[in-house]
């Protein structure tokens, strides 16, 4: 099977496919439709995820997300 990715805008409820792609040929199509706040109805309002209450408090920051990973010793190794 092969893939070919594209993006298109859909006009009354079709779409051009690109030129490589033969007459006759059987296609699957995955169609991803793009949210666009003007099209949202009343009422979609989703609230953002948020983690079980379970889960409060259950993770401990052990290292320092600052300091490097490595000793500045190994950046010489290929010396």
């Amino acid at each position: 099977m092969q893939v070919i990715e594209f993006e298109t805008t859909a006009q009354h409820q079709a779409i051009q496919l690109p030129r490589g792609v033969p007459d006759g040929v059987n296609l699957r199509v995955l169609v991803l439709l793009e949210e666009q706040p003007a099209l949202a109805t009343v009422g979609t309002h989703k609230e953002p995820n948020r983690p079980a209450p379970q889960l409060a408090g259950s993770v401990n920051m052990t290292d320092d997300l600052i300091a490097p990973a490595a000793p500045e010793s190994d950046w010489n190794a290929l010396q």
